[in-house]
């Protein structure tokens, strides 16, 4: 049997005469088959590339023609183009097409439109289901496995058409979660739309309408931490997991806190980072309810069954009390007996105050315990059931009268109505009950106000690491600040050793302005040479005081020097000192010739006196 698979753009003409050719043969040879792929021309590239790719072919254009050996899904044979298939038909089956172009394209464009209403019905389609979209966290821990066949039947969510499973696991292996994945495909539950698997936050609890928190296990390295360390912990990832559901769950998302500790104290972090109403969360504590009936069947031989109404108060798993004022049982084979709807109260059967006050609550406290201990394992299938159990009673699939235990803050007799659960109104509350709640309430408070101290503490720590580095950054640039000054103080002081430089050159100036007058009257001078000679003591008096002012100009240019030798930046300015100095060392010698000359013309000759 021939079979030859056809793929082309839609809006392509040549794969449109290429099909119709191949229809052609289809309706003439009774073991002609063709199969036909049309892709969207936005899409035919990448298409065609991996195609390519995956058979080894090297094909450009539009269509692509291949034969398969057997049914569709087998190995593939190349045959080629638009030309090659035609070529084909011409020499096995003589037969051609000549099919005009305008035809051609028109049959391209009908191609197209077909195409595009295809994928909009589809889309239609799919749009008319609507998924209940379901989010477990810590999904590898074992009570997801046996939560999930009951999950995903009309028994716990009737009023699901169909459901989105979506397996959360921060810790988890990928590979884990895939496996646990197919396990779920494998049930071909009616229900079962889709699952995912995710292990990061990235998409956690997008459209979320039921989300069941069972982190109830912290990680590898927070198992070893210091008991507020792992509070921390739990209240770092319930935080985040609050902003998340409030950023993109359903509007109407119901979540459950389930767990065997500290299942109070996760819901009150949940609450406390987002603000949708406190209604729509629930610490589960129906496990607690079912072993403390287990507990009571089991000390007036009945069935766990037969015992309701049981009561758990404060924080489920950590400081919780067993209150059995509404509790009652049926069947118990007493003094007085009814037909199977009789009931009587548990308190007045089970007259023993001090069991029920204290031994009663510790068979409790210690059930999960020795239940670990014997099995290596926690209360996983009783956790489930608890979770299921309120989920029917969420879902309106409980009695008015029925009542479970369940709480935000701390747990407390509930009953479910329309979809909303509220506070049983009759209940008694005593002194002593009254204590037990707000030791219950206090506790709770402080582990939420160590956390916060945690917390502050923290961000403490990291304030004073950054003070400290202001500190220092501070010093620093107050020590800038005081070499600045100095170098000011420097730059002073050379700028005096500067000015006093320039007087000392203005003085060499006129020093030169005086030679000059000299050399004019040289004449007269040796002319009076008598005369002059007479007054050189005068004269050599007067070079005397000279070179004492000239020492002290060198004295105030010392210290000038040495200021601008402290500074860097001034090195240059103490060299034009120092070349300064040698200049007005020169005027000295020049100035004393000038003032001999000067002291000479001071004293007018004999002649100039006539």
């Amino acid at each position: 049997m021939a079979k030859f698979v056809l793929a082309g753009k839609t809006d392509c003409p040549y794969y449109a005469k290429v099909e119709l050719l191949a229809d052609r043969l289809q309706r003439s040879l009774p073991h002609f088959r063709i199969h036909k792929i049309s892709i969207l021309p936005d899409e035919w590239q990448d298409w065609l590339q991996d195609t390519c790719i995956k058979n080894s072919w090297k094909h450009e254009e539009s269509p692509l023609v291949w034969r398969e050996l057997v049914h569709q899904g087998g190995k593939g044979v190349y045959l080629g183009g638009f030309n090659d298939f035609l070529e084909h038909c011409q020499n096995f089956y003589n037969i051609t097409s000549d099919m005009s172009e305008e035809l051609m394209q028109s049959i391209a464009e009908e191609n197209l439109e077909t195409k595009l209403n295809l994928i909009m019905e589809e889309q239609h389609r799919a749009s008319l289901i609507q998924p209940l979209h379901i989010w477990i966290s810590s999904a590898l821990n074992p009570t997801c496995n046996m939560l999930i066949p009951s999950l995903l039947s009309a028994e716990v969510l009737s009023q699901a058409s169909a459901i989105s499973l979506h397996l959360l696991d921060l810790e988890g292996n990928e590979e884990e979660l895939e496996s646990l994945k197919m396990e779920t495909e494998d049930l071909a539950l009616p229900l079962l739309h889709q699952v995912t698997i995710h292990t990061d936050l990235q998409e956690a609890f997008q459209k979320a309408e039921i989300i069941l928190l069972l982190d109830d296990r912290l990680s590898e390295d927070a198992k070893d931490a210091q008991p507020h360390q792992k509070i921390k912990a739990l209240a770092d990832l319930y935080t985040e997991y609050g902003r998340l559901i409030e950023a993109r769950a359903n509007g109407d998302v119901k979540v459950i806190v389930s767990g065997g500790s500290l299942v109070n104290l996760r819901c009150s972090f949940l609450l406390k980072a987002c603000s949708i109403d406190s209604s729509h969360f629930v610490a589960v504590a129906t496990q607690l309810e079912n072993e403390a009936r287990a507990a009571i069947a089991n000390k007036l031989k009945v069935r766990t069954s037969e015992v309701t109404d049981v009561i758990v108060w404060g924080d489920v798993g950590d400081g919780f009390y067993i209150d059995l004022q509404r509790a009652h049982v049926f069947n118990y084979d007493g003094p007085i007996k009814g037909p199977p709807f009789f009931s009587q109260p548990v308190l007045e059967i089970i007259y023993d105050r001090e069991w029920v006050e204290n031994d009663f609550q510790d068979i409790v406290r210690c059930q999960q315990t020795a239940l670990v201990s014997k099995t290596c394992r926690g209360a996983d299938m009783s956790n489930a059931n608890g979770i299921l159990t309120l989920l029917k009673a969420w879902n309106g699939m409980a009695t008015p009268s029925q009542m479970f235990s369940v709480g935000v803050l701390y747990a407390v007799p509930v009953i479910f109505t329309d979809g909303q659960w509220s506070m049983v109104p009759d209940v008694t509350v005593g002194e002593d009950l009254k204590q037990r709640l707000q030791l219950s309430a206090s506790e709770l408070r402080k582990k939420m106000s160590n956390e916060e101290t945690v917390t502050s503490n923290e961000n403490a720590a990291a304030s004073d690491d950054k003070t400290t580095s202001n500190e220092n950054t501070g010093a620093s640039n107050e020590n800038t600040t005081t070499s600045n000054e100095n170098t000011g103080a420097s730059n002073e002081n050379t700028t005096t050793s500067n000015e006093n430089t320039g007087a000392s050159n203005e003085n060499t100036a006129a020093s030169d302005d005086n030679t000059t007058t000299s050399n004019e009257n040289t004449g007269a001078s040796n002319e009076n040479t008598r005369a002059s000679n007479e007054n050189t003591a005068m004269s050599n008096e007067t070079i005397a005081m000279a070179n004492e002012n000239t020492t002290m100009s060198d004295e105030k240019a010392a210290p000038s020097n040495e200021n601008a030798a402290m500074s860097d930046d001034t090195t240059t300015s103490s060299e034009n000192t120092a070349a300064s100095n040698e200049k007005a060392a020169t005027s000295d010698e020049n100035a004393t010739s000038n003032e001999n000359t000067v002291t000479s013309n001071e004293n007018p000759t004999d002649e100039e006196k006539a």
